[in-house]
């Protein structure tokens, strides 16, 4: 195993003050052999609580994975959506953007649609759907714990999430909806006293070293390979991907999540190697003060960073397999 030098740690701290005022930057990333043996491990802040925003949608996408493999749940089941259900997000989103229009409409969507939605998309209104027909948040927290998952909390569906984060209003008719849309304006600026509660309670937190173990037991585990496989089309690719973009002659695939609400800005994810070894990676961020894109960049950065450190201790050279004459290799 590596040994985490100085450098890294006194980098992360610029990276953190990079963020802005009273910013916070946690990370943890580890790198596994192709069997799930830690090869190499790099952490600031593991330990700490950050707001996980929509990373809370991949131990969901493995709840409904976990459920599909127990024959409890099927991709081709229907779920009917209710106007009344739809949640705020961005204006380009599947279902979401059914929120903010000014006349009723129901929708029907299969369990793989909204899967898609949740994943790709980050759609709010199709996990809060999905996650209804689960069982809600506490089906979540069941399937954490018989997973010996600790440092994550779900206490509320998205629409409860950003109802609380942006103090929105039952929103009657298209007056309602667009005193919402103030409040939520603009989308990526702190409230920081809503910050501070959900890092103080632990509500809708987690650390980034449970993150990370979850991450590989999605990663070593084959009834997850759907979440993955939904994971490796997520639509924003300004973070993890964009450090990768300098190692891709030894990265074969990455599937991540983001979440962004207001000053909070993540991205965990899975990074499998050329040479079949395998990183878990979560970079988490929270009271911000800068531009949303500045956030990206900090996060590319530290993606950048641990890699490259990896890279220099040879870490991506072939796997050996006991198993083959080493002048094979």
């Amino acid at each position: 195993m590596s040994t985490v030098v100085q450098e890294p740690q006194a980098f992360f701290q610029a990276c953190q003050k990079r963020l802005g005022g009273t910013a916070r930057l946690g990370i943890s990333a580890v790198l596994f052999d192709p069997s799930g043996e830690k090869r190499a491990d790099i952490s600031f802040n593991e330990d700490a609580r950050f707001p996980m925003a929509s990373v809370v949608k991949v131990p969901i996408a493995m709840l409904i994975a976990s459920e599909i493999a127990n024959g409890a749940l099927s991709l081709h089941e229907t779920i009917t959506i209710h106007p009344r259900a739809f949640s705020p997000g961005l204006i380009t989103n599947p279902i979401d953007r059914f929120y903010f229009l000014p006349f009723a409409t129901v929708r029907t969507y299969t369990v793989e649609q909204l899967m898609a939605f949740m994943i790709h998309a980050s759609d709010n209104t199709a996990t809060d759907a999905i996650l209804n027909r689960l069982g809600g948040t506490c089906a979540v927290m069941k399937f954490l714990f018989a997973s010996d998952i600790e440092g994550i909390s779900v206490k509320r569906t998205m629409h409860e999430l950003l109802t609380y984060y942006y103090d929105l209003q039952p929103s009657h008719g298209i007056g309602g909806m667009l005193a919402n849309v103030r409040r939520m304006t603009p989308a990526f600026r702190c409230r920081s006293d809503r910050e501070e509660h959900l890092i103080d309670s632990g509500e809708e937190t987690c650390t980034p070293r449970a993150i990370v173990q979850l991450l590989k037991l999605l990663a070593m585990n084959p009834r997850y390979a759907l979440v993955y496989s939904n994971m490796e089309h997520c639509a924003n690719r300004q973070r993890i991907a964009v450090g990768l973009k300098e190692h891709g002659a030894c990265v074969k695939s990455l599937g991540h999540k983001t979440g962004s609400v207001g000053a909070i800005a993540n991205d965990v994810g899975i990074i499998h190697f050329n040479n079949g070894c395998f990183a878990a990676l979560a970079v988490m961020t929270c009271h911000s003060t800068v531009r949303i894109s500045v956030r990206d960049e900090q996060i590319a950065t530290v993606t950048r960073t641990i890699v490259s450190q990896w890279s220099t201790e040879r870490l991506f050279d072939p796997c050996h397999d006991p198993s083959v004459p080493p002048e094979i290799l």
